[in-house]
C-alpha cells in the first residue's frame, strides 16, 4: 500500500518592524485552494521587536494548526515555544474528542522548540481579558476585576494594517474608553488572521463532514488565545481569560470550548482559562445588572456586530434588552436608547421591518429564559407595559405571514433573482 504524501505549509519568514509583525508562509498545490494569501500580519499597539521568534510564531500557529488537522498537513516553523508546542498536542486531542466523527491528522515540525520564561511570577493575579465588548466578555470581566486586569481587544478581519472599518474603530474605542473608566489597561490587537483561510473552499471540502464552519468550528479561539500570548509574554502576565459561549447542558460546540481553551500553555508558566461555563446566557445578564445596581453607575455595553452604537433593532440588541429588562435593569444604565414609549416604538418598527426582524432562533434559543425571569422580577420590571405586549405577541407567526405577504407581492422579482443565481 503506497503511503499517503502529506501536503505542506510552511512559514519562511518572520519580519517585525516594531509593533507590526509579518509572517510570510508557503503551500504545496494541494493546499493552495484552501488560501486567499500568503501573508498573515499582526499589529499590536505596543513595540515587540524584543520578544524571540519562538514567541512571534505563536499567532501564525495558533490561527492555521487546526487546518493542517483537517486537512492531514504537515506545519513547518524554524523555532516555537516549547511550553506551546507541547500544549498543542492537548488541544488537538480535545478537539477530536468534540469532533469524534471526523478524523484529525497532520503533523506540527519545528526546527528548535526554545524554552522561554516570561512568566517569572505565575501566582501572580495579573490577567488579560480577552474583551470584545458583549455580555460574555462584560461578565467575565465582572467576576475578574478584583485581579489586575488589561482588556484586549483583536480585530481579526482587517486585510491590511491601517483598513479598519467605522465599526472596528468603534470596538477599539469603546474597549479603550471602558477599561480606562474601570482603571485596567487595554491593549488593541489588529490582524488578517480571519482572512487567510478561503472558507466558501473549506465548507465544500470539509465543513460538511466536519458538520461546522472554519470560524465556528476550529479558528476563532485558537487565533484569538495565540494573539494574546505575545502580550503576555511582553508583559510577564501568567494568565489569559476568554470569556465562555456556551453553558453546561448545551448541546452546541465550537472552536472555544471549556475543554480545547483551557489546555493552552506558553512560556512555562503561562496559562489559559475558560470563563462561565457554567453560566447561562441569562445568568450572565443577571450577574452585569447586580453590579451595575451595587456600583450605582453607568455601566455602558455595545452588543451590536456591525454600528458604532447600539441600534435596538436587531436581534442582539433585542434580545439584549430583553434580558436587561428581565433582570429589573435599566436599558438607559447600559447603552441602549430607545426614544419615547417602548412597546410603541418597536409595534412600529416591526410593522414596517418585520422580514429584517430575526426572531425564530432568538424565540427558541432565548426567549424561554427571559419570559420566565420576566415573570420572576414582574414587580420590579418598570417597563411593565412592554413586556406585558412582549409575552402574548406572536412575533413569529406575525413573521411567517409577513414574509409570505412579502413573497406574495415579489414573486417575479424573486423568480427572476432565482434563476439568474443559478446560471
Amino acid at each position: 500500500m503506497a503511503l499517503k504524501i502529506k501536503e505542506n505549509l510552511i512559514l519562511e519568514k518572520i519580519t517585525v518592524d516594531k509593533t507590526l509583525v509579518r509572517y510570510d508562509f508557503s503551500f504545496s498545490k494541494g493546499l493552495a485552494p484552501y488560501f486567499t494569501t500568503n501573508v498573515m500580519y499582526v499589529e499590536y499597539d505596543s513595540d515587540v521587536s524584543s520578544l524571540p521568534e519562538s514567541i512571534l510564531a505563536i499567532p501564525f500557529v495558533g490561527s492555521l494548526i487546526a487546518l493542517t488537522w483537517a486537512t492531514d498537513s504537515i506545519l513547518w516553523v524554524k523555532e516555537i515555544d516549547e511550553t506551546y508546542f507541547d500544549s498543542l498536542k492537548a488541544v488537538k486531542t480535545a478537539y477530536q474528542e468534540l469532533y469524534s466523527h471526523f478524523p484529525l491528522g497532520g503533523r506540527f515540525v519545528a526546527a528548535y522548540k526554545r524554552k522561554n520564561r516570561h512568566i517569572d511570577n505565575p501566582g501572580s493575579n495579573r490577567a488579560i481579558v480577552l474583551f470584545s465588548g458583549g455580555i460574555d466578555a462584560h461578565t467575565t470581566y465582572v467576576r475578574n476585576r478584583h485581579k489586575d486586569l488589561c482588556l484586549c481587544n483583536i480585530q481579526g478581519w482587517l486585510d491590511k494594517p491601517g483598513s479598519e472599518s467605522e465599526a472596528q474603530k468603534a470596538d477599539f474605542r469603546d474597549v479603550k474608553n471602558f477599561a480606562d473608566k474601570e482603571h485596567c489597561t487595554a491593549s488593541l490587537i489588529k490582524s488578517n488572521f480571519a482572512l487567510l483561510v478561503n472558507s466558501t473552499h473549506f465548507s465544500r471540502k470539509i465543513g460538511k463532514k466536519l458538520h461546522d464552519s472554519w470560524w465556528h468550528g476550529f479558528l476563532h479561539s485558537m487565533a484569538f488565545i495565540s494573539l494574546a500570548i505575545p502580550v503576555a509574554a511582553m508583559n510577564g502576565i501568567p494568565e489569559i481569560i476568554i470569556a465562555s459561549s456556551h453553558s453546561i447542558g448545551s448541546k452546541g460546540v465550537c472552536a472555544s470550548y471549556p475543554t480545547t481553551d483551557a489546555e493552552f500553555r506558553y512560556a512555562a508558566n503561562g496559562y489559559v482559562t475558560h470563563d462561565s461555563f457554567e453560566l447561562t446566557r441569562q445568568d450572565k445578564v443577571r450577574q452585569i445588572v447586580a453590579h451595575q445596581k451595587a456600583t450605582g453607575k453607568p455601566y455602558p455595553i455595545r452588543v451590536c456586530s456591525f454600528n458604532d452604537h447600539n441600534c435596538c433593532v436587531c436581534p442582539k440588541c433585542f434580545r439584549t434588552i430583553l434580558e436587561i429588562i428581565s433582570e429589573g435593569g435599566d436599558i438607559k444604565q447600559f447603552g441602549f436608547e430607545i426614544p419615547g414609549n417602548m412597546k410603541r416604538f418597536y409595534q412600529d418598527y416591526i410593522k414596517t421591518h418585520f422580514i429584517e426582524f430575526g426572531i425564530q432562533r432568538e424565540a427558541l434559543l432565548f426567549w424561554p429564559d427571559i419570559k420566565e425571569r420576566i415573570r420572576q422580577n414582574i414587580d420590579i420590571i418598570e417597563e411593565k407595559e412592554f413586556v406585558e405586549w412582549f409575552l402574548v405577541h406572536d412575533f413569529v407567526g406575525e413573521r411567517k405571514k409577513a414574509v409570505l405577504r412579502y413573497r406574495i407581492r415579489n414573486f417575479f422579482p424573486l423568480l427572476l433573482k432565482k434563476i439568474r443565481s443559478h446560471g
